[in-house]
């Protein structure tokens, strides 16, 4: 008996700890529409998942992604085949329009968001001699990159504290910005 208890424990710890393996990318709403999405990604824990999302206005859902999605907190828990359970919030947020002028000619995309290491941008179109700038809430630059070329690379924000910054590309007087939390 004692030889069946020890096994499946082992099994109940195994599933427990896929908790860090999920991974999401959220695309923000826009202001009072329902255009917010999900696409979560899960590794690790045994496959045969099963995802129960709840969310604002009594949301919820039983899939891996979400979307037509509102401004707010979305929880998501999932279950492999042998019970672990994970559990994970994301906050769905409003792109709202500042008082900046910006001629987002170019949309630039930041993942994974939130992060913590390394941060792959993608521009929507390429870029010539660019600046990158990652600005804190208090309008400081943080990290600068100048006379980058290219659609896409990566930067590593491991150094920076957590909160909320802003991401800054200038090609050529076209400035693009988004919204990047660093956990």
């Amino acid at each position: 008996m004692k030889k069946i208890t020890l096994s499946f424990l082992s099994l109940l710890f195994v599933g427990a700890t896929f908790a860090s393996d999920l991974t999401f990318l959220v695309t923000n709403t826009i202001t009072g529409l329902f255009t917010g999405s999900v696409d979560l990604s899960v590794s690790g824990g045994v496959p045969g998942f099963t995802y129960s999302w709840t969310g604002p206005s009594g949301f919820t859902a039983t899939t891996e992604d979400i979307s037509g999605l509102e401004y707010g907190n979305y929880t998501v828990t999932v279950t492999d085949q042998y019970c672990g359970v994970a559990v994970f919030t994301v906050l769905v947020d409003n792109d709202v329009a500042s008082s900046i002028d910006e001629n987002n000619l170019n949309p630039i995309s930041v993942f994974p968001n939130p992060a913590s290491g390394n941060v792959n941008l993608v521009s929507g179109k390429p870029l010539s001699d660019a600046t990158f700038k990652m600005v804190n809430l208090a309008g400081q630059v943080v990290l600068e990159k100048k006379e980058i070329a290219g659609s896409s690379f990566v930067f590593d924000v491991s150094e920076q504290a957590a909160g909320i910054y802003f991401i800054e590309i200038n090609n050529e007087g076209n400035i693009s910005r988004t919204r990047f939390v660093k956990d």
